[in-house]
């Protein structure tokens, strides 16, 4: 697949998670889905730079460690 159309998939998946967030109540829920867009929108940032793809996970919510 060429790196155009790495982008405009990244950007395709970015959009359905926006789009599936104006539906979802819980916020937490919406929370996650609007990170995944914003985490498709910078992979499709990269590859249209042709970049190297640096795959990490980052949440703006914190979260609490499991008990034993």
């Amino acid at each position: 697949m060429r790196g155009t159309a790495f982008v405009e998939r990244y950007r395709s998946y970015a959009a359905k998670c926006i789009r599936i967030s104006r539906n979802v109540a819980d916020p937490m829920g919406k929370l996650v889905l609007l990170e995944m867009a914003q985490s498709w929108l910078k992979l499709a940032e990269q590859a249209a730079s042709g970049a190297e793809t640096a795959v990490g996970y980052e949440t703006a919510v914190p979260v609490a460690p499991q008990s034993e």
